[in-house]
């Protein structure tokens, strides 16, 4: 299955000449450097202000297993397109919560000037852990809260972005010029879809609602239908 970053990411940001630290992970060759943040959406709109009094997700991770690129650009040689793949020893997990935004690693690709990046993040289950997980709290309307977990098993997940230049225009590259790309991942779309009488009338595990293939099913399959809603993704940058 795969499903773009427009619904599961609330926003996307590129930031261009960020500098990279020297002690984040850096994969792949080449000495152009490009930067990849993720962190929770603290959007301030009312109807999510609304939704945060019933569910406020607080952290989270996701389990990287391969990273795929298609390059299109330009260096001194001349129009060039690449594709690189990228595994890791085991699958990358990556924390987030609604405070950092900083990188949480670096891809390497040639330095040059680029009108079009495809990025592919595949996503897998790793030692029982769920490729997707979301950890906050929830409330019943009542003043009762509890905690909630959601927990996304699938080995066949993909996020899809493309990255290109605006008007026929190029972006560039290199040891100077390390653009950041921030996920801002935005639960309180996929969570708006539970009300406070679901919340009331949730099984509980030890005082916990669980949100999984196994708990709480109906609920899950809600969310993360909202998760896999697959449309196509595109940033133009100006």
């Amino acid at each position: 299955m795969k499903f773009s970053m427009s619904y599961v990411v609330g926003a996307l940001a590129l930031l261009m000449g960020c500098n990279p630290e020297e002690n984040l992970p850096a994969l792949g060759e080449g000495d152009g450097r490009l930067g990849l943040a993720f962190a929770l959406n603290t959007s301030t709109q009312a109807n999510a202000r609304v939704m945060q009094d019933r569910i406020q997700i607080e952290r989270g991770y996701i389990q990287i297993e391969e990273l795929e690129l298609e390059l299109d650009g330009r260096d001194e040689n001349g129009d060039f397109e690449r594709e690189m793949e990228i595994d890791f020893p085991q699958p990358k997990k990556i924390e987030f919560d609604r405070f950092d935004t900083s990188e949480d690693f670096f891809i390497q690709i040639p330095e040059g000037e680029y009108d079009e990046i495809e990025l592919s993040l595949d996503l897998i289950d790793y030692r029982s852990e769920p490729s997707i997980y979301m950890e906050g709290i929830a409330s019943d309307g009542d003043g009762t809260t509890y905690q909630l977990i959601f927990e996304y098993y699938n080995d066949e997940i993909e996020f899809e972005l493309e990255i290109e230049a605006d008007d026929d225009r190029y972006f560039r590259v290199d040891q100077t010029n390390n653009p950041l790309i921030l996920f801002e991942l935005n639960p309180d779309s996929w969570f708006g879809v539970v009300s406070t009488s679901d919340i009331q009338n949730a099984e509980k595990r030890d005082g916990i609602i669980y949100l999984n293939p196994q708990e709480n099913r109906a609920l899950f399959r809600r969310v993360a239908s909202k998760i896999e809603e697959a449309v196509d993704v595109e940033i133009e940058i100006n």
